[in-house]
């Protein structure tokens, strides 16, 4: 399994602390997206939701379906992190304030 590391914004904790969903935004083909991933974790964690993380792991991917506000079912891939590590941690209002220190 190839081993990647992912950073964005914690959208989701479940499973007691141990899945952790965050998006991550990118700039591709001059637009911008945002991906979801889903962390698992051995133990418990402490981040919040809106939190920002930088998350390592083992790279799997799915299939998956969900259904849009439309009603129209859509298949999607769905991109996981496996026994995955959190390499950086920044709460909220860590993360804003480090935004506003930006020179940009």
């Amino acid at each position: 399994m190839p081993i990647i590391k992912v950073a964005g914004e914690v959208h989701l904790l479940g499973w007691e602390g141990k899945r952790v969903s965050f998006w991550e935004n990118v700039h591709a083909n001059g637009k911008d997206y945002s991906r979801l991933w889903t962390a698992w974790f051995s133990d418990a964690q402490t981040v919040q939701e809106q939190d920002f993380v930088e998350i390592s792991g083992e790279l799997s991917t799915k299939i998956g379906e969900y259904t849009n506000k439309q009603g129209e079912k859509k298949t999607v891939v769905e991109h996981h992190l496996q026994n995955a590590v959190i390499a950086q941690h920044r709460s909220k209002a860590e993360a804003d304030a480090f935004a506003e220190e930006m020179p940009f």
